[in-house]
């Protein structure tokens, strides 16, 4: 075994070990822990893992009823009312969102309103769980607020921003409704939605199940699977897209497909994904520049240089501004 796979070990021993079970190298794991901030971060994150799962073990086996004693009882103590843990706004990132969204998950009967909002800033994910079981994986600038009906068993989200949904079913009708503009009616399915406020086009794209689309027009347009929708908020047209579907998932894995892509296009995903400011010195290359290829690169300095090379440009950054010009 190597010391990666045997310190791997240790370290579950002794997240073990904190339930209870005694572990004689949990002395072991601990000095390593103490050895460097690298360490403790490292073991930190482990728990936070080690705690999640943990939760979403227990959510299988919840009873609401108990759930709601214990939520009294902690609340009475706390003098504080249930109405704080049913109507809740949430600022999160990452692991926080999932470990806040499961927690109320696991103590929100299904027979009471539960209203609940998630927000991700620029350059960051999230992982969440909604109080209904679905699963909402974030992309960055994003904002979801949900909100459960008892009387009517639906289930009603506004939304916008990108989020990939896994939408779980037998809970009553699920509607997203993007302000003003779309909203999608779905029941038990995965698709992925853009819906950016500030871009031309909305996208949906189905994965699993049964989308249906209706514009404030009353235009309807229903998915299957592997297919794109498209909103044009310029004449709010409806109409299928051809692009590629899994293009449109790619963010999820850390990539950017680019299809004949604009340099200005491209810049307004990166100021996205790594909260950044980017300006164009010269507006003729924003529109006439454009690439077509995958990006995965990790950082933006490595982005920058990839579009630097397939294309006459170069760029000088300070601190999260950066500015492009032509070379």
């Amino acid at each position: 075994m190597s010391n990666s796979e045997d310190l791997k070990e240790k370290l579950i021993d002794h997240l073990s070990e904190t339930e209870g079970h005694s572990d004689p190298d949990s002395a072991v794991a601990q000095e390593w822990i103490q050895a460097s901030e690298e360490n403790q971060k490292t073991y930190q994150d482990s728990k936070k893992i080690w705690q999640s799962a943990r939760l979403l073990k227990y959510f299988s086996h919840f009873n609401p009823s108990k759930g709601w004693q214990v939520v009294d009882r902690r609340i009475r103590q706390r003098q504080r009312k249930i109405r704080y843990l049913t109507h809740a706004t949430y600022l999160v990132t990452g692991m926080a969102a999932s470990l806040l969204l499961i927690f109320l998950l696991n103590i929100l009967s299904p027979d009471h309103e539960q209203s609940v909002m998630v927000s991700t800033g620029w350059g960051d994910r999230s992982d969440v769980v909604l109080p209904d079981g679905s699963f909402v994986k974030l992309n960055s600038g994003s904002t979801l607020s949900y909100h459960y009906d008892p009387d009517s068993k639906t289930r009603f989200v506004e939304f916008a921003g990108e989020a990939f949904f896994h939408v779980s079913k037998g809970k009553g009708p699920f509607t997203i409704k993007i302000p003003e503009e779309l909203e999608l009616a779905v029941l038990g399915t995965k698709f992925n939605l853009q819906a950016y406020p500030e871009d031309k086009f909305y996208k949906t794209t189905l994965t699993e199940g049964k989308v249906k689309l209706t514009t404030t027009a009353k235009q309807v347009l229903f998915l299957s699977p592997g297919e794109v929708a498209a909103f044009n908020k310029e004449d709010g047209r409806l109409t299928r897209d051809p692009g590629e579907p899994t293009h449109q998932l790619s963010w999820m894995v850390n990539k950017l497909y680019m299809d004949n892509m604009s340099l200005e296009e491209v810049c307004v995903r990166m100021e996205r994904w790594y909260n950044v400011h980017i300006t164009i010195n010269d507006p003729d290359i924003a529109s006439s520049i454009h690439y077509t290829g995958v990006l995965s690169e990790e950082t933006i300095t490595d982005v920058l240089d990839a579009l630097s090379r397939l294309s006459a440009i170069q760029y000088r950054i300070k601190g999260k501004n950066i500015v492009i010009t032509k070379r």
